[in-house]
């Protein structure tokens, strides 16, 4: 069954990121934690996943509408999968739930 409260705050996230390009998990994360009391690794964790589904949307969108600079997709990638990988390691090192 669907909890109007969570498919309401769902939907304002989505519009809010539609409208403005913020990136939802600034909105979703604090909302799930501040809103509906989920523990704080749990609201990163359950935005991620939500997060993985929506951007994969928008990259299907963008990428056959052809607005996409894919030399640049590269060269973030570059940076940033090391640094997400790097950081995985020290939290996981630090004893990170």
């Amino acid at each position: 069954m669907i909890d109007p409260a969570y498919a309401a705050a769902g939907a304002l996230v989505g519009l809010l990121v539609g409208l403005t390009g913020v990136g939802g998990g600034s909105l979703m994360t604090p909302l799930l934690m501040l809103g509906f009391g989920i523990t704080p690794a749990v609201a990163v964790g359950t935005d991620l996943l939500f997060a993985a589904g929506t951007k994969l949307a928008g990259t299907l969108a963008h990428g056959t509408g052809r607005s996409v600079e894919w030399r640049i997709v590269a060269l973030l990638t570059a940076g940033s999968l090391p640094a997400a990988l790097a950081t995985t390691l020290v939290l996981h090192a630090l004893g990170a739930p």
